[in-house]
Order: C-alpha cells, then structure tokens, then sequence
C-alpha cells in the first residue's frame, strides 16, 4: 500500500525557522516593551497622576514604536523568506526539491503569518491577564484589546502580503523593499501629485480640499499612522481584508508562472516592464513640476519641471531595466511619452470639460457653503455651527453672482500673496451631487459681489458662531484689548452674560464688508458649558457694544487711549515700497526708516486716538504703515491704514 505524502514538510518550515525566526523574537519583545511594560509602569508609578488619555486608544502608547514595528517587520519578514527567489543558486536549490511550487509558497507565507501573529497574539494575552488582575480596567475596556490585537495583526498579514506580492514580480531583493512602499503609497503619492498639477492647468481646482480630506483613503500606510487618533473603521477592515486576498491570490498566480532563472531580473514580466518604465517616468514628471512650481512659481519652470523630471525618471527607469548607463540611444519611447504628455496637458489646458466654467443654475443648487477655507466646513469639530450651508434662494443667487463674476474674470486675479485671499465654494446639488471649487483672488476686484453677499444675514448666520451660542450655556465671558496689553476682565453674571451676547449678535448683523479688515478694539471670548471657545471680535463702529461697556463700567479698564501710547509714527508705503516689500521682515524694516526719520510721529492725543479708530491688520497693502510703541508693552505694533481712513490733518502732512 503506498504511503500517503503529507502537505507540511517539516524540513522546510524548521529551515525558514532559523533563517528568520529572529525577527518573530524582536517583534515580539518591542511590541512587550511598547505595551505590557509600558502599562506596567504607569500602573506602579504612585507619584505620578495617571494619564488616562493614553489608554483611551492603545495605540497611543510608545506610538512610535508600535508604528516603526508595524510597518517594516512585516517587509523585512518577507524580504528574509524571500530572498532564495532573487539569488539564482538558491533558486534554483529550491526549486529543484521534490516539492510542488503550490507547497513552497504556502509553507513560506504560511510561516511568515505565524512568525507575525504570535508576538501579537502573545502580547494581547499578557494584557488580558494585566486587565483581569490589575487596575488596568478602570481605564480601557477589553474590547480595547481585542481591537488592538485586530488592527495589528490585518496590517501585519497586509504589509507582509504586498511584500511578498512585489517579491514575485522582482527579481531583486532591494527593489523588491522599495517597490514595496511605492506599491502602498503609490494611490496617495499619485493623488496627491496629480491634484498639484491639476490646480496648476484648472483654474479653480480645490487641491487643498481633495488632498487634505482624501489622501487618507488611498493609501493603508497613511491610514495606519492615524490609527493614534482614528481607529479604522467597519468599511476600512473590510476592504484591506479584500485588498489582503486579493494580493495573497495574485503572488501564488504569479509565483506559479515565474521562471526560475528571471532571479537578479529588476522586473520578472516582460509585459510590466513598459508599466514600470513609463510609471516612473511620470511620477518624476509631476515630482519636477511641483519642485520648480513650487520655487520660482512661473509657466514656463513648471513645464521645465515636468521635462526635466520625465527625462531623468524615464532613463532611471531604463538603467534599472537595462542593469547598466548606455541607455541614452532609447529616445523614441521617450519622444512618444512626451508627446502623450504634452496633448494631455493641451486637452486640460483648453478645458474641453468646461471644468472652469461650470457654475450652478441656481434651480440645480439645494445648498452651498461659501468661506475662505474648506477648513471650516470639513475639518473644525471645534465649531458650533451645525449647519454651515446657505439654503435661502437669494443668498445662493448672490454666491452664484460672486462665483460668475470670479470665472469671468481669472485675469484679474493676479495679485502678490499680500493682495490675494482664498475663497472656498461648496455646493450640494438637487441631484444629490457636488460642485467643489477654490480660488486665490484679489478681493478688492470683486467687492460688490462679496460685499453683497457678506452683508446678508443668512451668510452672517451660516457662518458666524456668536448665533450658534445659547447664552444659557455660557459660563464665562472674558474681554481683553486686542491693542497694547491690558488686563482682561471677565464677567460670569447669566444676566449680563445674555444681555452682551444680544447685543454681540446685532453687532455682528450690522458689520460691513469693509469693517472685516479692522483691528479689534476688543475680543470677547466665551466659555461654553461644553469646555468650548469662541471669539468674537468688537471693532471701532460697534458703538451699541461700547456703549453697554460704558454703561456696566467695564470700558475704563479695557480701552486702551493714547495716554498708553508712547509713541506713534506713520511710514507712506509709496514712497518706500522698495525698501518694505524686498525684505524678510518689513516690520523691523518701518523700525529702520523710523531711525532715520522717513515718516511722521503722531504726537496729538487726539490724533493718536483717531488714528488707532481706524487702523487693520494688513499693513502691507495698504498706503501706510504705522508702527505703536506702548508704554507697559516691550515690543512695538504695526498696523495698516488706509488713505479713504486717512484722517485730513494727516494727509496734509504725508502730501507735503
């Protein structure tokens, strides 16, 4: 009767032992290290209060390590277990045993899972024990650690799968370690350089929105690093468990058709081989761009960036394949693929799409959110402002009316960085869809349009949190000078508490366009019941809020006069725009011509006071520069004013 073969061959499984059952040991007394140590430690530590923040994710404890760990064992595990198929001796070695190519591969991934999950499955039971006999359970639940031992372990078999994937189409063990990092950071890499170029070819392209809300989701490596503050969610597990699968069939499918003799090849495939070169050659493409974009900001170095990145990617790529520098006589695949490049960049240049000049009808918009910054409406937990979109038909006409007049006139946008300001736009459709734009204009080109639309009280309300604050739920309001330094004061009385926010609001419904740009005379911050803060600030013609100041003997102890100014001089921009504009820090610059008595010292208390009336922040774009040396302040401020603010005793004197 013949014996019966059995599918696990001792041999082979004790030998990837000793060849790498080392790294199974430093896994797992890192991981020992990063966590039952750890906890440990705290637990025994009496005179230290114990930092319950840290066991709220585990992940958060020695986050350094645990990240270092996870992401390169795995890689190295399989560069280890591996290595026989990239050294032609050893290939051959192996392949010439009395074993099917089926049972190398499963015994050699089969022995790299274990060698990765024991430590972790190891260390997951020594917490359990910590939880069942320490104080541990005071601070996380034991779901905690389940979670914890999960996540480890799906992004261990992840990375150690795409390794091992990469490992099959190489023949090169140090490729196959970069190639395996490319693979996984190749989605985010690419996403995140094609939105660069994108903002680059498409007017209006929000590549801050996309790249800052979605790169996390192209990418497990990416989404691994958050997992301090995010864990992943039902949807992420279940499509890195599918991406796992998927990657584990495609390496035993490629394995299976490999051939022995393709060790110390760059790439195994022939038919990849083009895939590679021209992948390469275009991410060093859009890498150049962005690089010399990014330096000199002009058309023309761009498009030396994006030549000079392709060239020397494309030829790198050649020199891998090739194994040797004498690949300078393949030109025809590079003339093709800068051909290629350039009628694609043609095809977005033109916006055959209408990508640019696409705006809404107004029937089509349900809702849209216009602000400087997709910040506010994406990424601010902090804001109380449960819903930042416009609803109201004449508001969103009035955005549609600023979007129009924008598109119409991309020519005049061009402006220094002082002189421009973002605007953000995001609108839901009826249909269920998105229209996302973001532009860096010149305001001041568009200031009836903006104006229009800043002055209505549906855009103040979406927009504005002092009318999302429940004056019942306020537990303190503090007020401070936002000129000079003086004491704040803080008011904790419900009655007036509500009475300053009533009039807060209205204050704020009156604002003008123009009253945006104006230093504060005081910020008022409020303590919510929730241990949040909101600022709202209280310009010079928010007379009605000074006034109840007045009234509760609050204004004497804030309002800064020029009694607490020492000096005030006054620089016309103009006349020395060259020496303020071509330096690093034009605020010690104004200091400078100071010395030198280029300006006008304010010394009337009036003057001084009807100057401070009318002063903003930006100082550089406006005509004149004045600089405020406090008495009980040590540094100086400089502020901007502009010539409509210019009081006349002043202009008198700057004319002369």
């Amino acid at each position: 009767m013949p014996s019966k073969t059995s599918w696990i061959n001792k041999e082979v499984i004790i030998q990837s032992l000793r060849n790498v059952g080392w790294v199974g040991i430093v896994y797992f007394i890192g991981l020992l290290f990063s966590l039952p140590v750890d906890v440990i430690g705290k637990l025994s530590n009496d005179n230290q209060p114990y930092p319950v923040a840290i066991y709220e994710n585990l992940f958060k404890m020695q986050y350094p390590i645990q990240m270092g760990l996870m992401l390169f064992v795995p890689v190295i595990l399989s560069l280890f277990l591996f290595r026989y198929l990239h050294v032609k001796q050893a290939a051959d070695f192996m392949h010439s045993l009395p074993l099917t190519r089926s049972k190398l591969f499963f015994h050699f991934t089969v022995t790299g899972f274990v060698i990765l999950i024991m430590p972790i499955v190891l260390n997951t039971a020594i917490l359990l024990s910590l939880y069942s006999f320490t104080d541990l359970q005071q601070f996380i639940d034991v779901q905690d650690i389940f979670i914890w031992c999960g996540i480890t372990i799906l992004m261990n078999i992840l990375l150690f799968t795409a390794a091992t994937f990469v490992a099959m189409i190489t023949g090169l063990t140090a490729v196959q370690g970069a190639m395996t990092y490319i693979l996984l950071l190749l989605p985010a890499g690419m996403f995140m350089l094609v939105c660069f170029s994108l903002k680059n070819l498409l007017y209006g392209f929000p590549e801050d929105y996309f790249f800052n809300i979605k790169i996390e989701q192209y990418s497990p490596v990416i989404k691994a690093v958050y997992l301090e503050n995010k864990i992943f969610s039902g949807l992420d597990v279940t499509l890195f468990i599918a991406i796992t699968l998927l990657l584990y069939v495609l390496s035993y499918v490629l394995y299976k058709t490999r051939k022995v003799e393709a060790a110390s090849l760059a790439i195994v495939f022939p038919v990849l081989r083009p895939l590679f070169k021209y992948g390469v050659a275009f991410c060093f493409m859009l890498v150049g761009g962005m690089y010399f974009n990014g330096i000199y900001q002009e058309t023309g170095w761009t498009i030396f960036g994006y030549f000079i990145g392709s060239f020397i990617g494309y030829y790198l790529a050649e020199m891998v394949l090739q194994k040797h520098w004498r690949v300078f006589r393949q030109w025809k695949g590079f003339a093709g693929f800068a051909v290629a490049i350039s009628l694609i960049g043609l095809f977005i240049q033109f916006d055959l799409f209408q990508y640019e000049k696409k705006i809404p009808e107004l029937e089509d918009v349900e809702k849209v959110h216009v602000s400087p910054s997709y910040y506010s409406l994406t990424d601010n937990p902090e804001s109380l402002i449960e819903e930042p979109f416009i609803s109201k038909p004449k508001t969103i006409e009035a955005v549609l009316n600023l979007h129009e007049e924008i598109v119409n006139n991309q020519d005049q946008n061009k402006a220094t960085p002082e002189e421009s300001e973002q605007i953000f736009f995001y609108y839901k459709m009826k249909d269920g869809s998105k229209l996302v734009r973001n532009y860096q204009v010149n305001i001041d080109k568009f200031k009836p349009q903006y104006a229009s639309l800043y002055e209505m009280k549906n855009y103040k309300e979406t927009t504005e949190q002092i009318f999302s604050v429940d004056s019942s739920k306020v537990d303190k309001l503090s007020i401070y000078s936002d000129m000079g330094n003086r004491q704040s004061i803080s008011i904790v009385d419900p009655e007036q508490i509500n009475e300053a926010i009533g009039i807060l609001k209205e204050e704020t419904y009156n604002d003008t366009f123009d009253d945006r740009e104006r230093v504060n005379l005081y910020n008022v911050e409020l303590l919510l019941s929730e241990n949040q803060w909101i600022h709202v600030g209280v310009r010079n013609n928010d007379k009605k809020f000074e006034s109840w100041l007045q009234e509760n003997g609050y204004l004497e102890d804030i309002r800064m006069a020029a009694s607490d100014v020492e000096w005030m001089y006054v620089i016309d921009q103009e006349r020395y725009r060259n020496r303020l504009f071509n330096v690093m820090d034009p605020d010690t610059e104004a200091l400078e011509l100071k010395k030198e008595n280029k300006g006008i010292e304010i010394e009337d208390p009036k003057h001084v006071e009807a100057i401070m009336d009318q002063l903003v922040y930006n100082q550089m774009t406006n005509e004149y520069m004045v600089i405020i040396k406090y008495k009980t302040h040590g540094n100086v401020e400089v502020r901007g004013l502009k010539s409509e603010d210019t009081p006349s005793f002043l202009k008198s004197k700057t004319d002369n």
